[in-house]
């Protein structure tokens, strides 16, 4: 599914199924359907960023050579905002984060990383790299936003309750990571 299609479900989610039609014709100079095209586009760029930092992380994970030491991140294929280990042949190796590189040792690693999926565009096929997230989800999330930055306080909230619900219902349906304590005979 395309992101512009993502966008018009969620303009007949929200009462606008005639602005959806317009945006799905021809390519128009529609101003009151480009600014909410391009409204509910930066809505979904933050739900997107919003679920992949607070939700449902997603990683990678890429062998680096280190220069000097030193990873920077602009060597990665995808920025990272946060690295959970580095590793040399399979081990795992001591590192430090800077803003701009991290550093750990001479000789080749594997780092592990999550990052943010990058920012689409209405032409981009929308596939967010967690299974867990579809497009119910995400089109909860674009109405909430976009309800409250067009002032309707009141759908807002009702979108935004669906939002946080699906959620939820989403992590439920992951599996639960721990340690659960063997059963103890008295």
């Amino acid at each position: 599914m395309l992101v512009k299609e993502v966008i018009a479900e969620v303009m007949r989610m929200t009462g606008r199924p005639d602005v959806a039609e317009q945006c799905a014709g021809q390519p128009e100079d529609n101003g009151e359907a480009d600014r909410m095209q391009r409204a509910m586009l930066l809505c979904l760029n933050a739900v997107a960023d919003e679920l992949a930092r607070g939700y449902f992380p997603v990683s990678d994970r890429q062998t680096l050579t280190p220069s000097q030491g030193k990873i920077y991140y602009t060597s990665f294929t995808r920025m990272p905002y946060r690295v959970r280990a580095v590793r040399r042949k399979g081990r795992s190796v001591p590192f430090r984060a800077y803003p701009k590189y991290i550093e750990c040792g001479e000789g080749s690693a594997e780092v592990e990383y999550e990052y943010i999926p990058e920012r689409l565009t209405l032409s981009d096929e929308f596939a967010f790299p967690h299974p867990s997230v579809g497009h119910t989800l995400v089109e909860y999330g674009v109405a909430a936003e976009y309800m409250l930055i067009a002032g309707d306080v009141g759908r807002a909230r009702f979108w935004e309750e669906k939002y946080r619900a699906e959620i939820d219902r989403q992590l439920s349906l992951l599996p639960a990571h721990g340690n659960i304590p063997p059963r103890r005979w008295i």
